[in-house]
């Protein structure tokens, strides 16, 4: 660990800081804007003691780029504070004679306001999660139709709460069957407790979403057909017939994810092979390896037609 940045680095630090907060002013990628600004904060907290100011606003940015805290305009406030201190920062730095010198960073924000903000954000973050679990327990232990109607409005509830897409479809599209259940429209039959009982295993696997993720499914489209669409097709009275268990499924499962670790190694192997290209000399083992690569792509993409 050392005592400071040097001149450069402190300039570029100050330019980051201050693109980032502009993006957040201006509302263009304001995520991005957080954690560009987060970036700054890490950096500087890195070359300091542990437990400094710096740490505590990475962190603090974090959870303003997650939505867990709220932007205000004590928020704007204080990181127009921070910028203030990479501005003398970088000041003193240019006054310097000495480009290699490691400068001090010295803090001129409060770290108090950051402390409280962030205890405010973990002990959300503990409610969301023992309200999550509470309502997992409840849903495992229902089984009457009008029971399981209620436990599932309650998800629905918490996931519009959270603005949890996934959790909001899942519990939707089961309401809507339980509905027919009720109402009379449809009897009880097993394929409605085997849907009902997808979407239970499908939501406790699921995690809790951070805000920004938030409406970045979990789901694939197998999980969706099985849980989303098969309760929907049965509500309207329809049949429908899963056909995850044919022979070939898990076979070509397994080749997918093969050839998807095929495909991942490419790029890697193809930006080592530019850049010995550029450097005027190519290696025969990395020839050897990208032949090997395709040979297995194109063998697998066969499998899979």
């Amino acid at each position: 660990m050392s005592n400071g940045l040097t001149p450069t680095e402190i300039f570029q630090q100050r330019q980051d800081f201050e693109r980032g907060l502009l993006a957040v002013i201006l509302d263009q990628g304001r995520r991005s804007g957080f954690e560009r600004m987060g970036r700054v904060a890490q950096t500087i907290s890195a070359v300091l003691p542990q437990n400094n100011a710096w740490g505590l606003l990475t962190r603090w940015l974090s959870a303003l780029a997650s939505e867990r805290l709220a932007l205000t305009s004590e928020s704007l406030e204080l990181l127009r504070q921070v910028g203030k201190t990479l501005k003398d920062l970088d000041r003193q730095a240019r006054q310097t004679s000495a480009a290699d010198k490691l400068m001090p960073l010295d803090v001129a924000f409060g770290a108090a306001p950051l402390r409280a903000a962030l205890a405010s954000a973990d002990a959300s973050a503990e409610v969301d999660t023992a309200q999550w679990s509470a309502l997992q327990q409840q849903l495992q232990a229902t089984t009457q139709v009008a029971e399981l109607r209620a436990c599932f409005d309650q998800v629905a509830e918490f996931a519009e709460a959270l603005k949890w897409r996934d959790a909001m479809e899942i519990s939707g599209a089961q309401m809507n069957l339980l509905d027919r259940l009720l109402d009379g429209t449809l009897t009880t039959a097993p394929e409605h407790f085997e849907v009902l009982g997808d979407a239970k295993t499908l939501l406790f696997g699921l995690k809790l979403p951070v805000i920004e993720a938030a409406n970045e499914t979990q789901i694939d489209d197998k999980q969706y057909e099985r849980v989303i669409e098969r309760a929907d097709v049965l509500a309207s009275g329809g049949e429908f017939v899963l056909d995850d268990e044919a022979p070939n499924n898990t076979e070509d499962a397994l080749v997918q994810v093969q050839l998807a670790t095929v495909l991942d190694m490419l790029p890697s192997l193809l930006e080592a092979y530019r850049e010995q290209v550029e450097a005027g000399s190519v290696q025969h083992e990395l020839d050897a390896d990208l032949q090997a690569v395709a040979e297995a792509a194109e063998r697998l993409r066969v499998k899979l037609t």
